[in-house]
């Protein structure tokens, strides 16, 4: 099982079509199943069987239910000992092929991520984090609908391997490329948004265009850099905050969840009037014995999220199941693997700010659950916006630059501040404590966003400061 050109392991009830990709720890066969007859994947481990290969099937089981996660139909070990995972074959061209040849619409990239904030908050729920979400791992069925794919590098809690995993740099989050031994739910968090980012572009975020990544200096670039601004003159303003929100370099400072990011989408969805996408959840009945018959549909709608706040821990599996080998079609992406020990750790270190928290592990078993829907007019991140600003104003002072100055939304006011310049050609959003901030020369106008200490931010507030004449 070395390379592509191994002959297909035999296994009983398979036919062998053709090899799907290839990459370090497996390779990916496209096989035909004679009962019931149907293509499907299947992943073959390169060596012999092992618990992390084991691992990454058990983790696919807990979720692959899920309509938004790629479905496992079984897994085993040949004859000659390759373990392998039979899944569900998604047929080319997949997502990010076609992304990269052409960025999403809007609408469409609102409608694919918010199913997948759904399955990836019902992996969470189920104690697992992923740590490789990427568009590349966002498969398309034979219908079209996008799924969930690659557990091998997920995280359950007590696996002592996490630190020599390789992961996928280009969407990681900052503490996720110094720190990968305690993975915490924010990172993926930090990855959709960072997918989503990619679909709507055609590039990771922090990639260069029509250049070649170094992977370093890409690492680089996402411990310290602000997140590069969103170039699509369609995309609302609110969609950018979204993503700057969820691509903060503070996990703490993100959306608590899952759940929460794919809400704030479904409101943008409401914004721009497209059709409302749900999340579908895994969520443990809310009903007791006496409900069981009731055929109310009123049960399909989860009316709270009290797991959403105390999640469970996660620990990593095996290898992966399509972004770890590459893609036979044209164009298809290529993993980037990187051992987060190989960067220049001190001095990267200090470029994050916050830290993150050690997802606590659960002490028991997570009793069995049904899907639930959470209908778009459930959510209301942005709906009801924060308020904003009092009283904004900006003076010039001597030196050229210009002062500005508010007062808080309220006397109760808990939160922060964003700003930048207004209409003109440096879009990065700098954050503030303070109600005043200044502005280099010849930058006279600023835009201006209360967020309050839950995420909601404010409509922004604008205003320009006048310039004295200048002297005869």
């Amino acid at each position: 099982m070395g390379s592509q050109t191994d002959p297909p392991p035999h296994i009983t009830g398979l036919k062998h079509l053709r090899v799907l990709g290839s990459g370090g720890y497996s390779t990916v066969h496209l096989y035909e199943q004679q009962v019931p007859r149907r293509e499907i994947a299947v992943k073959v481990m390169r060596g012999p069987s092992s618990d992390l290969f084991q691992s990454e099937a058990e983790l696919m089981a807990r979720v692959s239910s899920h309509p938004a996660i790629l479905s496992l139909f079984g897994a085993g070990v040949t004859e000659d000992g390759f373990a392998y995972i039979v899944m569900e074959y998604c047929p080319p061209p997949q997502l990010w092929t076609v992304a990269r040849r052409k960025p999403l619409s809007i609408a469409d990239a609102l409608r694919t991520i918010i199913q997948i904030s759904g399955a990836v908050e019902t992996a969470h729920r189920a104690g697992i984090i992923h740590r490789d979400i990427k568009p590349a791992n966002i498969l398309l069925t034979a219908y079209r609908r996008p799924v969930l794919a690659d557990f091998g590098i997920s995280s359950v809690a007590g696996d002592a391997n996490q630190a020599t995993r390789g992961l996928s740099v280009p969407w990681a989050p900052p503490e996720q490329l110094i720190d990968v031994a305690n993975p915490h739910p924010s990172a993926d968090v930090y990855s959709l948004a960072a997918t989503c980012y990619s679909l709507l572009t055609g590039r990771s975020p922090f990639g260069a265009v029509g250049q070649k990544d170094d992977i370093f200096q890409l690492s680089r670039k996402i411990i310290s850099d602000p997140v590069p601004p969103l170039q699509r003159p369609d995309a609302p303003e609110a969609l950018k905050r979204v993503l700057e929100v969820a691509m903060d370099k503070s996990p703490m400072q993100r959306y608590p969840s899952a759940l929460a990011f794919g809400r704030a989408l479904q409101e943008i969805e409401s914004s721009l009037n497209l059709p409302p996408t749900t999340i579908d959840l895994l969520q443990d009945s809310l009903d007791g014995p006496d409900d069981a018959g009731d055929d109310d549909d009123s049960g399909t709608r989860i009316a709270v999220f009290s797991r959403v706040t105390t999640p469970t821990q996660a620990s990593p599996a095996a290898a992966d199941e399509d972004d770890d080998v590459e893609e036979t079609d044209e164009e298809a992406p290529k993993r980037s693997l990187i051992v987060p020990s190989l960067i220049g750790a001190a001095a990267i270190a200090a470029a994050v700010a916050g830290g993150y928290l050690v997802w606590s592990t659960p002490g028991e078993e997570r009793p069995p659950g049904s899907f639930a829907t959470i209908q778009a007019d459930q959510a209301a991140p942005l709906k009801e916006t924060a308020p904003g600003p009092q009283g904004l104003a900006g003076e010039s002072a001597e030196d050229g630059t210009v002062h500005f100055t508010w007062s808080a939304p309220a006397a109760d006011w808990a939160g922060e501040y964003q700003y930048r310049q207004w209409r003109g050609a440096s879009p990065t959003w700098e954050t503030t404590t303070d109600t005043a901030a200044v502005l280099p020369a010849g930058q006279t106008c600023i835009e201006v966003v209360a967020v309050r200490d839950d995420r909601q931010a404010s409509d922004p507030v604008h205003v320009c400061a006048a310039t004295p004449a200048p002297t005869p």
